[in-house]
């Protein structure tokens, strides 16, 4: 198989679309709405009550880093999930696969819509998290690059993961419910199984997950007081250069597998 420079130009426009498609959409709107409310919670609910975000920028950016992976999830949920799967439950794919491009370009393009939209968002509450940062602490830790690298990373392994789900589903509805409940429930299940069974289950994409908020000196200095004051529990530790490889690997390796098997899904699947 080739790729032209007409391919990339077809999935550019299908991209394009896709997230126009979903700006336009309530969806987008929704989630907009949900971030901001999730971050003025957190920012001012701790004034509210008579506390603070803490004195230093690490300790502000711990406040929030902690609800990032599933704010990544929810993304996943509500967009990359029925990508694929929307074109075939409103049939639009009749018109589509009768036009002069390839599958393949339809579903690079849409992937790329997806995460595109997903990280620009991601990132633009990473930068309020920083002038939070700035504001309340004094400055901008740089760990928060490295969480920010590990979230953009989540995201495209969630959005993989929701894509191949798509490929393989005949509803919109359900195609998102099992993406909620495969990378929420289902992942953590089987990690907790391994874990008791006396395995390392660093390849669990819901435990690499963790890295984004672990990066972070003072959230864990944040939870392990707290599983202190809860009387006892594992002690949670720094993410260490290692761990930091493993969390890398396993959600690349993740997003390469879920992408080429729902690719194969796609170009096969028929009405």
């Amino acid at each position: 198989m080739y790729i032209t420079t007409d391919d990339l130009r077809q999935s550019y426009v299908v991209a394009k679309n896709e997230v126009r498609k979903f700006v336009r959409g309530k969806k987008f709107t929704f989630y907009v709405a949900f971030i901001a409310f999730v971050f003025a919670l957190i920012t001012f609910l701790p004034y509210l009550l008579g506390g603070d975000l803490g004195d230093t920028a690490g300790e502000v950016v711990s406040k929030y880093v902690g609800f990032i992976s599933l704010l990544a999830l929810f993304a996943a949920t509500l967009f990359a999930s029925v990508t694929i799967v929307s074109e075939f439950e409103e049939r639009t794919a009749l018109i589509l696969f009768t036009r002069p491009i390839k599958k393949t370009s339809i579903f690079v393009g849409k992937v790329i819509g997806c995460i595109v939209l997903e990280s620009v968002m991601i990132v633009i509450l990473y930068a309020f998290i920083a002038l939070a940062m700035y504001i309340v602490g004094g400055g901008v830790s740089a760990k928060i690059l490295t969480s920010l690298g590990l979230a953009l990373l989540f995201v495209f392994a969630a959005s993989s993961v929701a894509v191949l789900i798509s490929s393989v589903m005949k509803k919109g509805s359900t195609s998102a419910i099992f993406t909620f409940l495969f990378l929420l429930l289902i992942l953590p299940i089987i990690s907790a199984a391994l874990s008791g069974a006396g395995m390392d289950t660093w390849f669990v994409l819901s435990n690499a997950s963790d890295s984004i908020a672990a990066c972070i000196p003072e959230y864990v200095d944040m939870v392990n007081e707290m599983l202190t004051h809860m009387g006892g529990g594992a002690s949670m530790d720094l993410l260490s250069t290692e761990d930091l490889v493993k969390a890398v690997a396993t959600m690349v390796g993740w997003s390469v597998a879920s992408l080429v098997i729902g690719w194969i899904a796609f170009i096969r699947r028929e009405f």
